[in-house]
């Protein structure tokens, strides 16, 4: 008796980067370059291999790098990759006047305050017309999108421990040195949170 069935397909990897990317990211899209009606999955490049990506307040800049021999562990490999990166950008929608610290001429203002965040970086397949090339870009932006999570969670901890350093040397006695009272309430920070 012989067996007919089908071996089931494997997913594609497409459609799985794009499903849990729209679940964690819903209404990200590519901006640029734009196309109207495009779907997420139609990852569209300028003719420099950039493209960008904005959701909630970020853009997210993809760099795609030439063809190139990137399996560093296999010499002898002749497959081809492409360097994608990735990293987000946080525009400040309303920067406020802060005094500055010395003389300046006179103050200037930002047109376009934003915070970066570090870059994501993946190997993809090197033919652009491949879908794992199109997942590759977008598991890359998603990684960019990461990292801005764990970024901001890092910087509310140090602006944090800053507020309680500034608050300190307000409190600091006279004749007290700096480093030392720094060093003996930082101690008792680290004392207290353990």
């Amino acid at each position: 008796m012989s067996d007919n069935t089908a071996l089931p397909t494997p997913p594609d990897p497409l459609d799985q980067t794009v499903a849990a990317l729209t679940a964690a990211c819903p209404g990200l899209r590519q901006t640029e370059p734009y196309t109207i009606g495009a779907q997420l999955a139609d990852v569209r490049l300028t003719p420099q291999r950039t493209a960008r990506f904005t959701w909630a307040g970020y853009e997210v800049h993809v760099t795609v790098g030439h063809e190139d021999h990137l399996d560093r562990d296999d010499p002898d490999s002749t497959t081809l990759y492409r360097e994608v990166r990735a990293h987000a950008i946080f525009l400040v929608p309303q920067t406020i006047q802060v005094d500055g610290i010395g003389h300046v001429e006179w103050e200037m203002t930002n047109p376009r305050a934003e915070i970066a965040f570090p870059t994501a970086f993946a190997a993809a397949a090197a033919d652009q017309a491949d879908p794992r090339f199109a997942a590759a870009v977008l598991s890359t932006v998603a990684k960019a999108l990461a990292y801005t999570r764990l970024a901001t969670e890092h910087a509310a901890v140090q602006a944090e421990q800053a507020a309680d350093e500034v608050g300190w040397e307000s409190e600091r006695p006279e004749g007290v040195n700096p480093r030392t009272w720094l060093r003996d309430k930082r101690a008792q920070r680290d004392a207290a949170k353990s």
